[in-house]
């Protein structure tokens, strides 16, 4: 019986070992990394995901966009400039009077904290309203 007992005791921590590793993390970018690659170690990315922050807190799950084969549809959240202070100011609020909101002259958080953005776009939407406005 001692046996036995020790087998399943090997088969449980076996399957435990597979099933939750031990270093999971709530977020993770590989879905999205799968097209934009270049966010791998781009600052701002890199940056968040350490803290355990991935694309989706921002930008939604954006399911729909993940699905397009095409390329068509637009992630669910995007920012325009003049949008892009108050969103960082959500969760770094110390920060909210560094840049004027709506100022689209004034610096954003992203022209000095990493280059958020695409460097080459193959479609181009309306951040306000997820419209397709331009195809290449």
């Amino acid at each position: 019986m001692g046996v036995r007992l020790a087998h399943i005791s090997a088969y449980v921590a076996v399957a435990a070992f597979f099933v939750a590793p031990a270093t999971a993390r709530a977020a993770g970018n590989d879905r999205c990394l799968v097209c934009h690659v270049n966010f791998k170690t781009e600052e701002l990315a890199a940056s968040h995901l350490k803290q355990d922050i991935g694309c989706e807190q921002c930008h939604g799950s954006s399911n729909a966009h993940c699905s397009d084969e095409d390329n068509v549809t637009a992630p669910d959240k995007m920012y325009p400039r003049s949008k892009i202070a108050a969103s960082c100011a959500e969760c770094h609020p110390k920060h909210k009077e560094s840049v004027p909101a709506g100022d689209m002259k004034a610096k954003v958080c992203t022209d000095c904290h990493g280059k958020h953005r695409l460097a080459v776009r193959t479609r181009v939407w309306d951040k306000e309203t997820g419209k397709l406005v331009k195809e290449n």
